[in-house]
């Protein structure tokens, strides 16, 4: 029924005659009728009996005691007809016992009493629902409110309708995207109106997945409506469901440290290793990456300067902090006013505590040096480091060279000795791990920096080369040399997908698909195998548990193949 085609948490599909979800459906679903009328139920609000959809037995009240849940029909499965096609619908009626659910083998799950649940906080039926079927099915939330409607994308919901744009016009209410205002119109004017307001909802949706800013248009809808905000803050979602770099700004106004890019950051650079004990720590800047920001330049060439190779450590909210080897793979924008909130403070500590005990584990000891202003001091909670910024201004003539010449004095006293380039080489193999779980750039790499940033190895007498960099996103994009290097060191552990037949350039559809690691998220660069052999690279399309359970469509963009 449905293609995927793009992906941020929420998705954008394709149906076959092109048309492109989140989006409207108008689907005939064959009605069912009792000899008793008090026994027919409507399961979708505000439609009428002919319109509807008839269960042949009672529908489960939301709050039904699990002891007599039993005598309910908690789903039906049936067939329709939607653009000239057969489908098959089931219809998840389990009230507030999700664990009651069981999903049948379906193109179409459509979500019962949707008011309850958004009312009683129970919308993680969703994310229950999308774990468990094909990414080719839809799952349809009927009676919606243009304001509900970002949240429930950003769920997994694929499929809304009209119904609320007549039932509220015939109350005399008109939408806006963020609620609903009593009007003095007429009926047609209020719902063809209310239509417009659900067709733009819609489209916005669907530009704001592509843009990768479906949190930020669900953020807009949900801060006003307690009901929402609080579906929303309960929902974890699936991180693989955003790559691991957007190569796109990403604005962070509410909720800083517990956004899905900041998690899914965390998650991979626990695999960072520092290269030497003296840390420096700094402020963060505007522009991105860091290094290309007139202060981050001031920084560079005070320490360059000092022929001292130190760790730099970019403090900041909302990811923490900021090893200069990943700077290329954050690009944010924040509102700045110099106030951190109690959660940034304490997210802030508690990860550059855990860093410095990384620097510890594998050094023994650890030099902190904070070159930082005044409002960072504040909150920094370490007992024992060096202030080089003079009157908490780090960019002032003064500051700037204390840090060269502390760095200097740190150099003669602790007699340290280590080699710039190779630091260099340290931080893309921490880039690597960041990317894929394992390094596998080794310590003899040559880098070629023209006409892009290129990395190569000797192989026979011979430089070939295993990957270049992004620069947009900051990440690694593999060459078949540098898959067979991953797939050397780690196999099956490596982001792979296993395929059935000879793979040409192009894409890697479902009937072609064997097996993966689950692991893989939408965009990562993957190794593609054919009986436990490199036969190619290319990029996921979508995450590894959504490829074992896809029935048709895309998979995979081939980019190498093995001649």
């Amino acid at each position: 029924m449905l293609e995927p085609v793009s992906y941020d948490i929420g998705r954008v599909c394709k149906e076959k005659d092109g048309t492109l979800t989140p989006n409207l459906i108008d689907v005939k679903i064959r009605s069912y009728t009792s000899k008793k009328s008090e026994e027919i139920f409507l399961l979708l609000p505000f439609s009428k009996v002919s319109d509807g959809i008839l269960t042949p037995t009672i529908k489960m009240p939301f709050d039904t005691p699990r002891e007599i849940a039993g005598i309910f029909n908690k789903s039906h499965v049936g067939n329709a007809k939607y653009k000239d096609e057969e489908i098959t619908y089931q219809i998840i009626n389990v009230g507030k016992h999700i664990d009651l659910l069981k999903i049948e083998d379906a193109d179409l799950y459509i979500i019962a009493d949707g008011r309850r649940i958004i009312e009683r906080k129970e919308l993680l039926i969703i994310q229950k629902i999308r774990e468990k079927i094909s990414p080719n099915s839809g799952i349809y939330f009927p009676g919606t409110i243009p304001y509900e409607m970002p949240l429930l994308a950003y769920m997994g919901v694929d499929y809304f309708d009209n119904i609320s744009a007549k039932y509220y016009a015939s109350l005399g209410y008109k939408f806006t995207k963020n609620r609903l205002i009593k009007s003095n119109d007429d009926f047609e004017m209020l719902y063809m109106h209310n239509k417009k307001v659900i067709d733009e909802v819609l489209e916005e949706i669907r530009y704001c997945i592509k843009e990768g800013c479906l949190r930020n248009l669900v953020e807009e809808t949900t801060i006003s409506n307690p009901y929402l905000r609080a579906n929303y803050r309960r929902y974890n979602p699936d991180l693989r469901n955003i790559p691991s770099s957007k190569g796109k700004k990403i604005i962070v106004c509410i909720d800083e440290t517990r956004i899905p890019e900041v998690k899914k950051y965390i998650e991979r650079a626990k695999n960072y290793e520092p290269f030497t004990n003296v840390v420096v720590l700094l402020p963060c800047s505007s522009k991105k990456p860091y290094s290309t920001s007139k202060s981050h330049k001031f920084f560079i060439n005070a320490i360059n300067s000092s022929k001292m190779v130190v760790e730099e450590i970019i403090l900041t909210s909302p990811y923490g902090l900021v090893p200069r080897a990943l700077e290329g793979v954050v690009n944010y924008d924040i509102p700045v006013t110099g106030e951190w909130s109690n959660e940034e403070v304490e997210f802030i500590n508690e990860t550059l505590k855990n860093y410095i005990k990384k620097v510890k584990e594998k050094f023994g000891d650890t030099i902190i040096i904070s070159h930082l202003p005044e409002h960072y001091l504040e909150i920094l909670d370490l007992d024992d480091y060096i202030n080089t910024a003079v009157d908490g201004n780090p960019l002032s003539d003064e500051s700037l060279n204390n840090l060269k010449e502390t760095l200097k004095k740190i150099k003669e006293e602790q007699n340290i000795n280590l080699n710039k380039k190779q630091q260099k080489i340290h931080n893309y193999q921490q880039l690597a791990k960041f990317q894929f779980g394992v390094n596998f750039i080794p310590d003899d790499v040559v880098i070629k920096d023209r006409p892009n940033k290129r990395f190569l190895i000797n192989k026979n007498n011979k430089l070939v080369q295993i990957c270049s960099l992004n620069e947009n996103n900051g990440l690694f994009v593999l060459t078949l040399q540098g898959g067979e290097l991953l797939w050397e060191l780690n196999g099956k552990d490596v982001l792979y997908v296993e395929v059935n037949y000879d793979i040409r350039k192009g894409s890697l559809f479902a009937p072609g698909f064997k097996d993966c690691n689950e692991n893989i998220s939408v965009n990562d660069e993957i190794v593609l195998i054919k009986d436990d052999e490199v036969v190619g690279v290319g990029r996921a399309l979508m995450n590894g548990l959504e490829m074992k359970k896809a029935k048709h469509g895309a998979l995979v963009n081939i980019r190498h193949v093995k001649s």
